[in-house]
């Protein structure tokens, strides 16, 4: 048991030595080009590095957002926060009938892959639940906090 609780703080630790906030005259002009002409209006931008990854972290218009790109400038995967009002009528409706009693706390759109899926994180009292939805509302995965 002890060995677990160590190799689980020295891998923790070592994600976060993996992940190296960046300067903007340190991000490739390729991905800072690629970037503005993406999102013009993204405010509160900040860079990081993660292993051969950039991800960049910003707002638009008060809503969170996160870009990884790798070193070629393609965009890897995309978060992008929203309201509970924005998911599709459909997730909404699987979150009364099949949790009911939760509250929605926060909302990602994710796309990686091709594929868009709804990451929605519920909460009832002290339970909390991180669901994940394909577009069509199906869950495809489910976990507790």
């Amino acid at each position: 048991m002890r060995s677990l609780k160590i190799l689980a703080i020295l891998l923790f630790a070592g994600g976060f030595a993996n992940a190296q906030d960046l300067n903007s005259a340190d991000v490739p002009a390729n991905l800072k080009n690629t970037f503005s002409k993406e999102y013009p209006t993204a405010t509160d931008i900040e860079w990081k590095k993660e292993l051969d990854q950039y991800k960049v972290e910003f707002e638009i218009k008060r809503k969170d957002h996160e870009v990884w790109y790798n070193a070629s400038g393609t965009t890897i995967k995309k978060e992008q926060e929203i309201t509970e009002a924005e998911l599709p009528q459909a997730i909404r409706a699987v979150i009364k009938s099949k949790y009911g009693g939760y509250k929605v706390d926060d909302v990602e759109i994710v796309w990686k892959n091709s594929m868009k899926t709804y990451e929605v994180e519920l909460e009832k009292g002290h339970d909390e639940k991180h669901v994940i939805f394909d577009d069509k509302a199906r869950v495809l995965s489910e976990r507790d906090h």
